[in-house]
């Protein structure tokens, strides 16, 4: 089961917001636009922690606005059936509702907050379900029920794991609920409960016998135990009985009531499991050692269950490259991809066009906040790009992921080469604009014929770009030979296709021509190998009246969208 829909409003920076998430969904944007808020509250429907009004303060209501409540949805991708009196209902989602009161009621002063946790139906209203149980021919009597959401439902609707920016391992261990290692040793336990097969135990007065795994065990626990029970140990057990037998008002002769204490849950003694580190002769607890290692804990625990091909999770982590090298970066990014591929679900904020893949734009997900409509979300539900076509731009960013900084930037320049993407920058330099501080990227296509795939990627997400590209039409000579006309034709020719199909995607007003090519229209040399040098010191110390109007038209107009 997977998140198919998300509903958010009044939520901190979200004032209202949709969105539909796939397998795997990049949450990428500036800084304070909203990103972290997303998370925090399908953490706050789907997280560990039961929603109650503790989960709330008057400053998680948008602009603090007490007046409208806060509203999270989240929809799924395929019903729970649940029966309540013999009736069916078939919940589409949960949803989650903190109001404040407006006037005192009930001894409670207003402001005070209330919030209300129900099952959903797809169109958000709440499903109802009749107080007894339903007799053919009969109408119900009394007023139906809501169907609140219980601890079964949350558990069988979608575990969400959540991990912050800080990779804290004492918030990953087997203890908490919905923690990784948590699922991981779940399977574990199940398996060690049901173990049948007999080992073979030797005992304290040498003798030997069989018995399962579990009760082994137990036994040896019990041995070992012995040795913590001190006599403060002891006493403490002693008056905790007494004292509740007292607080009853019973007899403690009649009644008897003993108190005591476990080293672990006996149905789990998995989740009581503490991770230790070893090294340079010093043991540790996990949770103690500095933020880098924790952080590589972290991951490696995302990588085993991975590995293990466990399914059936939402996995929802804030910057997934912080403390990582890039080639670390790089290969977390496969894993979480491929948790995806095996059935989870894996929500991301970042800041990293490692984690974002240009062949496969509808996994990203744009937030953007104004102060008229607070955070929102832009998604491409579908790019027109044929499977041809996302594997050339597979090709183009799987071991260079900088094209992909099309989907963090504001305002995008397409050109066609390194020439193009070497010069540009010191144009804008020269005419005053500092393309990092305005998040700007000139973006290498790598060629003409490709300009018009990442153009429909920009399309698609709303990105403002401007095309810059090369003509390539040029005059065919009355004096050429025969041979070196026909050639010059076919070139004309194809070139006309492409400047065609760049026109189409592209449009008119965003498209913008060097003629007859950058070189040509700049005087630079021809060779490949010189013309990178030349344009950068034909750039690097120019004033404004030496950039040609063909580079300051596609300026202005990109700052213009």
């Amino acid at each position: 089961m997977r998140i198919a829909q998300v509903h958010i409003e009044h939520f901190r920076s979200i004032r209202e917001l949709d969105f539909k998430p796939g397998p795997y969904c990049v949450l990428i944007g500036e800084n304070n636009s909203g990103k972290s808020n997303i998370l925090r509250a399908l953490n706050l429907i789907l997280g560990e922690r039961w929603p109650g009004e503790r989960s709330f303060s008057e400053e998680d209501f948008h602009d603090q606005n007490t007046s409208r409540d806060i509203v999270i949805q989240v929809f799924f991708d395929e019903p729970i059936v649940e029966w309540r009196n013999n009736y069916k209902m078939e919940v589409d989602g949960i949803g989650l509702r903190c109001k404040a009161y407006k006037r005192r009621v009930k001894n409670k002063p207003d402001g005070t907050l209330k919030v209300d946790f129900d099952c959903i139906k797809n169109d958000g209203s709440i499903i109802i379900y009749p107080p007894e149980p339903l007799k053919s021919g009969k109408q119900s009597k009394g007023r139906w029920l809501e169907l609140k959401v219980s601890a079964a439902i949350r558990e069988q609707a979608i575990p969400m794991i959540y991990v912050d920016v800080l990779r804290d391992y004492n918030r990953e261990t087997p203890s908490s609920r919905w923690s990784v290692l948590r699922r991981l040793f779940n399977e574990v336990n199940t398996e060690f409960l049901n173990d049948k097969k007999q080992i073979t135990v030797e005992q304290a007065d040498g003798t030997k016998l069989k018995v399962t795994r579990k009760k082994a065990f137990e036994a040896a626990v019990r041995d070992a135990y012995k040795y913590l029970r001190t006599q403060s140990f002891g006493e403490i057990e002693r008056r905790l009985a007494e004292n509740a037998i007292e607080q009853m008002g019973l007899d403690a002769d009649k009644n008897k009531v003993e108190l005591h204490f476990e080293s672990h849950d006996p149905t789990n003694a998995f989740k009581s499991l503490q991770l230790y580190v070893d090294q340079m002769g010093i043991r540790s607890p996990a949770g103690e050692v500095g933020a880098g290692l924790q952080s590589a804990i972290v991951v490696a625990i995302f990588r085993t269950y991975e590995e293990l091909k466990k399914e059936g999770a939402v996995f929802a982590i804030e910057e997934p490259e912080a403390f990582l090298h890039p080639q670390k970066a790089r290969y977390f990014a496969s894993v979480l991809r491929s948790l995806a591929d095996k059935g989870n679900q894996v929500f991301l904020t970042t800041h990293s066009p490692v984690f974002v893949q240009i062949h496969a734009p509808e996994s990203v997900a744009i937030v953007r906040r104004t102060v008229e409509i607070g955070t929102k979300v832009h998604q491409a539900s579908k790019v027109e790009l044929a499977e041809d076509e996302r594997k050339a731009l597979r090709l183009m960013t799987e071991f260079d992921s900088q094209r992909n900084e099309l989907f963090f930037a504001r305002r995008v320049m397409f050109v066609e080469g390194n020439t193009e993407k070497v010069a540009l920058p010191l144009v804008f330099r020269t005419l005053g604009i500092d393309i990092n501080k305005e998040n700007i990227s000139v973006i290498e296509c790598g060629g003409k014929t490709k300009i018009p795939l990442f153009v429909r990627v920009a399309r698609a997400l709303s990105i403002p770009y401007v095309v810059l590209v090369d003509h390539d039409i040029r005059d065919i000579k009355d004096e050429w030979p025969e041979p070196r006309k026909k050639s010059r034709q076919k070139k004309n020719s194809k070139h006309e296709q492409w400047n065609k199909t760049i026109l189409d995607v592209a449009g008119k007003e965003r498209t913008f021509w060097l003629k007859p090519n950058f070189e040509g229209a700049l005087g630079l040399p021809k060779d490949e190998s010189q013309k990178v040098d030349q344009a950068l010191s034909r750039f690097a110390n120019v004033s404004k009246d030496d950039i040609p109007d063909c580079l300051k038209e596609p300026v202005k107009k990109l700052l213009e969208t």
